[in-house]
């Protein structure tokens, strides 16, 4: 009799523990499909903060790049009892805050929103004092380079999440940069090895101002140029014309920006003329003492005409092809 008693009870304990599981299990759904404004605020705050960055040096160890702290303002929009008033008082201290986007902003039902990244220390003291419950901040890196434009397609750019977008920023995060900010192993820029680069900046500096002034003097509408140690193959310095700022990289994507140096196309000419010259002399064809005709000026080939720019109309040797830069004697 007593254990026919018990089998209720056993069934009633088994069935709380079912309800138990499922109603866990319904929750951990919910919290992974619709998480909560708790839930919703740690998860941005945490991205927020550890996306940091190594600082960037020169072959001297000069700073290229690096991490300051700033800070960036949030809405729960759920919290925020009267969203006109607070839109208007946001808006009122945060002046270039587009009043319309920020009502559609708060009127969500979202449990966090960014309402303007990156502030200075005085308008966060500003939107402190406004008290609006729901709003708050967030601490955040930002990337900024103290040689502004100087090595900007070496370097390329970081995006407002301190994300490396171009250069030497993006290969950065190639290496596994960003999963060990995800897994929260870099908070700060100390916490992570320099990264120092073949770079040196007062070749670099050298190499712009010259290539600024022959823009300048040529009304060229682009220029690039580069320095090798030849023996290394280290690049000293690589520059091209016209560049951006990688701290306010707004230009960065317009196809004039492009970087000349390896995606550049540009018909080589006269100066092909050397590796013309240096097969004919390593194959045996022509010797330093071989001569050519270049009378007449000009050759046909088909319905090609090559002419001489600047002809001599005279023979010669391969010394003089080179230095008169004579295409008939090149071709010969």
């Amino acid at each position: 009799m007593s254990g026919e008693k018990s089998e209720p009870r056993v069934g009633l304990v088994i069935l709380g523990f079912s309800c138990l599981f499922l109603a866990i299990v319904g929750r951990l759904v919910m919290l992974g499909a619709f998480p909560s404004d708790q839930v919703g605020l740690r998860r941005a705050t945490s991205n927020a903060i550890s996306a940091a960055r190594p600082d960037i040096l020169d072959r001297n160890g000069i700073q290229l790049a690096t991490d300051i702290r700033t800070v960036s303002v949030f809405a729960e929009p759920r919290n925020i009892l009267d969203k006109d008033e607070a839109t208007e008082l946001l808006t009122a201290v945060l002046p270039d805050l587009n009043a319309k986007e920020l009502r559609d902003k708060l009127g969500t039902k979202k449990g966090f929103v960014w309402v303007k990244r990156e502030i200075t220390p005085r308008q966060q003291a500003e939107v402190h004092r406004l008290g609006i419950p729901g709003v708050g901040f967030v601490p955040e890196n930002k990337r900024v380079y103290p040689n502004g434009n100087v090595a900007a397609h070496v370097l390329g750019f970081a995006n407002v999440d301190n994300i490396g977008i171009a250069g030497i920023e993006k290969y950065i995060d190639s290496q596994g940069l960003q999963d060990l900010n995800g897994a929260g192993f870099a908070v700060q820029a100390s916490d992570l090895k320099p990264v120092q680069l073949s770079i040196d900046m007062r070749v670099q500096h050298l190499v712009r101002d010259e290539l600024v002034k022959g823009i300048e003097k040529y009304r060229a509408i682009a220029a690039a140029g580069a320095v090798m140690d030849v023996n290394t193959g280290e690049m000293i310095a690589l520059v091209s014309l016209p560049d951006f700022d990688p701290g306010n990289p707004v230009d960065a994507l317009e196809k004039d920006r492009i970087n000349r140096m390896n995606v550049g196309v540009y018909e080589m000419g006269s100066t092909f003329k050397a590796l013309t010259i240096a097969m004919a002399l390593d194959s045996g064809k022509a010797n330093i003492n071989s001569s050519y005709s270049t009378a007449g000026g000009m050759m046909r080939f088909g319905r090609q005409v090559i002419k001489e720019y600047h002809g001599t109309g005279r023979t010669l040797t391969v010394p003089e092809v080179f230095l008169h830069s004579s295409n008939m004697g090149s071709i010969k």
